[in-house]
């Protein structure tokens, strides 16, 4: 009875590098608006994948852990 577990192919690798380039893109566009909620959430959403970022001198930088 494992059925709930079932994810498309290839949804268990998680985000590809564009979709992470995106969302990085997204969430400096809502760090810049103020926007913490929204920021904290696209954050979250890619710790939750394995992504982590670092923010840096006006820059933020990712790796998958």
């Amino acid at each position: 009875e494992d059925w709930f577990k079932w994810t498309p192919e290839g949804a268990a690798e998680g985000f590809s590098d564009a979709e992470i380039d995106d969302l990085i893109e997204q969430r400096k566009t809502a760090r810049a608006n103020k926007d913490f909620a929204l920021s904290d959430k696209i954050r979250d959403d890619l710790a939750a994948q394995g992504i982590v970022l670092e923010d840096g001198a006006g820059d933020t930088s990712w790796k998958r852990g």
